[in-house]
């Protein structure tokens, strides 16, 4: 009797997961690890999901429908944990909760977030999102940094496709927006920082359905760059009604000067952007020139031999660089450590290049190698 009681005691005490959802799609490889299981290697469609798995993809692409409509899409080498589901079909309400660690997910709502809106929450390393029943498409980088863009709902109806836009919430620790228009989005660099005012982008949902943002859209890379000019402002106190090159209008013509539609010429409809991203190249420049000739702060600015720059944007370093070919790169450094660069970008070779502006010993040694 003694040892059916602990038997009975072992079995309760044990956690019991149902399936929440089926694979509905699978392309490549996928596995999926079952929390305090097994892991399910090179999966296939019909796999039955469940609470507490994490899909990890590699050269493979997997959607997931959950038992209340809620599709989620995982591309390669990314990776979704799925922290809870509770569904009860007779309310059509219920939880949801998922986290995206690394890679790209699109997310399309179900009848949880059409019912129970305030318990679905999608979360990354530095945002949470907060659903009103829409889509959305969220990519989370090597850093942590979460791009989120609103996508419309699209369906069919007798035969006509019917798109409608909804709203998402994406808040950091210390701040929230909104966005409620299609392709609008929104970036989270850290827990810390306040998610960036919201930029349309000029897309269509193809452009998202089969790039999945392997790189960011320029017009967050613009507001991106405005948002860390406007900071080494602050530090320094600059005022950008100072620096002349802002107030040009790049749209003016002299009065005499008469244009037509037989004038417009569709290669150059982007330089308005490539004239702002000039000029705020030469102000980052400027302000990074001054930073490193303040006295507080030495050691920041950009080296000209090497085409480094080095910030202080506490608690971290930030180091960048960036080659004619556009080899680009942004890496977040622990300003409790000390570092040694090695940087080969595109044949064009740095060594020994040191990030300690106190003199001490080198705790860790990188070593970057950039191709074309």
């Amino acid at each position: 009797m003694r040892l059916l009681v602990m038997m009975l005691v072992i079995l309760l005490a044990m956690p019991s997961y149902a399936k929440v959802g089926d694979v509905i799609q699978q392309e490549g490889v996928t596995d999926i690890k079952r929390k305090d299981g097994p892991t399910f290697e090179k999966i296939q469609k019909d796999f039955d999901v469940e609470s507490y798995d994490s899909v990890i993809t590699k050269n493979g692409k997997t959607a997931i429908e959950f038992l209340d409509e809620t599709r989620v899409d995982v591309t390669e080498n990314s990776k979704l944990i799925i922290d809870e589901f509770v569904y009860d079909p007779d309310t059509s309400t219920g939880t949801l909760a998922l986290k995206a660690s690394f890679g790209t997910v699109r997310y399309a709502s179900g009848q949880i977030a059409k019912n129970s809106r305030q318990n679905v929450k999608i979360r990354t390393p530095t945002a949470v999102v907060g659903v009103r029943g829409t889509d959305f498409s969220l990519t989370v980088d090597e850093t942590g940094n979460s791009t989120i863009i609103l996508l419309p709902s699209c369906t069919m109806v007798m035969g006509q496709r019917l798109c409608v836009v909804g709203e998402i919430e994406v808040s950091s620790d210390i701040g929230t927006v909104i966005l409620n228009k299609a392709f609008q989005a929104t970036v989270v660099e850290t827990q810390k920082s306040q998610p960036m005012k919201p930029v349309l982008l000029d897309l269509s949902e193809d452009y998202i359905n089969n790039l999945l943002i392997i790189r960011k859209p320029r017009e967050i890379e613009y507001e991106e760059e405005r948002d860390r000019i406007r900071t080494i402002a602050d530090i320094l106190k600059l005022d950008f009604l100072e620096f002349t090159e802002l107030t040009k209008d790049y749209l003016s013509t002299p009065e005499e000067t008469w244009t037509s539609e037989l004038d417009y010429d569709p290669l150059r409809q982007n330089f308005l952007y490539d004239a702002l991203d000039a000029s705020l190249a030469q102000v980052l420049k400027q302000m990074a020139d001054e930073l490193a000739a303040s006295e507080r702060m030495s050691f920041l600015g950009t080296d000209e031999t090497t085409g480094i720059t080095v910030l202080d944007q506490d608690p971290e370093y930030i180091y960048i660089r960036q080659d004619a070919a556009g080899n680009y790169v942004r890496i977040k450094l622990n300003k409790d450590f000390t570092y040694r660069i090695n940087h080969d970008q595109g044949g064009n070779e740095v060594n020994d290049f040191d990030i300690n502006p106190d003199g001490g010993a080198i705790n860790n040694e990188i070593t970057i190698l950039q191709r074309n």
